[in-house]
């Protein structure tokens, strides 16, 4: 038997089934074996509190032993000092309170205001984030998966006994770590930009592609899915990458253990 491994491309849009994809694998003694690739929508619905709803359903059904999601799990130390009580849990339990911000937009203005009066800067990023090249995780191109992501499905997942979301909470039968496609494929030494919705953008995804494959990943029926979608091949990327934290590789992390870590 292999371990069971799932890559979510993630999106915190109001129909966010129609952008969230799913690559599910198994990891065997020759390498990572895709199994299925699928639109959320087609599997749990279009909107979004029930495409969340039903992954959190997938990762806790028992079969998975890693998932990697791709969003931001939590934020800069001196937001989480200031607004959280310093802590990851401390953030969950922010962003879903009845106190806590009652939007992306909410959450992206207060996190601004608190980053300037702390450090007089407004758009903080994590030391993983500098580490990887991601972007602040409350910016506008972010808030929402950041936001939606931390309420909708972590908070879901953090009181599990047989959950663990690494590297704030210690391992257990699934584990659930932070992943970043272009981070992952800048590890593999392709493209990290251009292959979604630009001039040769398929021709680069083409190549994403191969290089997946020449690390032993096997994607079987799905080639066409993944030259097609760029989300569907983000959701491979980061199943790559949650092979490889379910292998054990898991980088000393950047900052502190509240801000997370991306793993590739």
């Amino acid at each position: 038997m292999g371990s069971g491994v799932i890559g979510v491309d993630f999106s915190g849009a109001s129909a966010a089934g129609d952008a969230l994809w799913v690559t599910e694998a198994t990891q065997t003694e020759v390498g990572l074996h895709v199994d299925d690739c699928y639109r959320a929508t087609e599997r749990w619905g279009r909107d979004r509190e029930s495409a969340h709803a039903g992954l959190v359903e997938r990762i806790t059904a028992g079969d998975v032993d890693t998932a990697g999601l791709d969003f931001p799990f939590s934020l800069p130390q001196p937001l989480l000092d200031a607004r959280c009580g310093g802590t990851w849990r401390g953030f969950l339990e922010w962003v879903g309170s009845a106190d806590g911000p009652a939007d992306p937009a909410a959450f992206s203005a207060v996190c601004r205001d608190t980053a300037e009066a702390s450090v007089d800067k407004r758009d903080l990023r994590r030391e993983t984030d500098a580490r990887r090249g991601a972007l602040c995780p409350y910016t506008n191109r972010v808030r929402s998966m950041t936001y939606h992501g931390a309420r909708d499905v972590l908070g879901r997942l953090a009181d599990r006994a047989d959950t663990a979301v690494v590297p704030m909470q210690d391992d257990a039968e699934t584990v659930v770590c932070e992943v970043y496609p272009a981070a992952t494929f800048g590890w593999l030494g392709c493209y990290r930009e251009g292959y979604k919705n630009t001039d040769g953008a398929r021709a680069r995804r083409e190549y994403n592609l191969a290089a997946v494959e020449d690390c032993s990943v096997a994607v079987g029926d799905h080639r066409g899915t993944y030259l097609d979608t760029h989300d569907a091949l983000d959701s491979l990327a980061a199943a790559v990458s949650a092979a490889r934290v379910d292998g054990g590789g898991r980088p000393t992390t950047a900052g502190t253990r509240e801000e997370g870590c991306i793993y590739v």
